[in-house]
């Protein structure tokens, strides 16, 4: 992906950690296809390395809207959202993450929480990083801001 296309992706960027928000937002109020709005084009993402969602780096708009599809798919019903903010500077933030679904034809409600490293610019998530714990986030996104 070229520099110059994510610096320019959308004008009037905001804060990574509005985005983020706006992101997560747009998915409880206008579905996946709303979420997306919040990609850039070729946006990068790697699940939490070794977790059962784990496919290894892959990019791509449409690559990150089926694996989204295919972690929603199970449940009847989903909510998440930021439940904190580990840290921002510059372009990079590092958040909580919780999630809460209730698994097709059950009752039950599964709950999940784990950290994400965001690089934002103009406005659009342009790379994200799941870690299994705040200090692990803490920690890439110190080395990628440092």
């Amino acid at each position: 992906m070229a520099e110059e296309d994510i610096e320019n992706a959308r004008p009037g960027a905001t804060r990574p950690v509005d985005v983020v928000r706006a992101s997560w937002r747009a998915l409880a109020t206008g579905g996946l296809e709303a979420m997306a709005a919040h990609w850039h084009p070729d946006i990068e993402w790697r699940a939490v390395e070794g977790a059962v969602d784990d496919v290894g780096v892959f990019r791509g708009r449409e690559r990150m809207r089926r694996y989204y599809a295919d972690w929603l798919a199970p449940f009847d019903a989903f909510e998440s959202d930021v439940e904190s903010v580990l840290g921002e500077e510059g372009d990079v933030a590092a958040v909580i993450i919780v999630t809460r679904g209730r698994p097709r034809g059950t009752d039950a409600w599964a709950r999940g929480r784990y950290a994400v490293v965001y690089t934002v610019r103009g406005g659009l998530v342009v790379r994200g990083r799941e870690y299994p714990s705040a200090d692990a986030a803490r920690a890439a996104a110190a080395a990628l801001a440092g």
